[in-house]
C-alpha cells in the first residue's frame, strides 16, 4: 500500500509540474499577446495621427500657395501703381 501511495505521489507531482509548466507558458504568450496588442493600438494611433499631420500638412501647403499667389499680385500692382506714380511726376 505505502508503494502505491508513493508512486501515485510521484505520479502526482510529475502531472503537477507538467500542469505549472503549461501554466507559465500559457501566461508568457498571454503577456506577449497583450504586449502585441498594445503595440499594435498603438502603431493604429500612430498611423491616425499621421494622417491628420498629412492631411495638415496639405491644407497649409495650398494656403501657402494661395499667399504666395495673392503676394505675387500685389507686387504686381504695387510695381505698376509706383511706374505710374514715377511717370505722372
Amino acid at each position: 500500500m505505502n508503494e502505491h501511495e508513493n508512486d501515485f505521489l510521484s505520479a502526482f507531482e510529475q502531472k503537477m509540474y507538467i500542469v505549472q509548466k503549461d501554466m507559465r507558458d500559457l501566461k508568457e504568450k498571454a503577456s506577449v499577446e497583450r504586449i502585441k496588442a498594445k503595440q499594435e493600438a498603438r502603431l493604429v494611433n500612430l498611423e491616425r495621427e499621421r494622417d491628420w499631420y498629412r492631411k495638415e500638412v496639405i491644407e497649409l501647403d495650398h494656403m501657402n500657395k494661395d499667399h504666395k499667389r495673392v503676394l505675387y499680385e500685389m507686387k504686381t500692382r504695387l510695381e505698376s501703381v509706383s511706374e505710374d506714380k514715377d511717370f505722372l511726376h
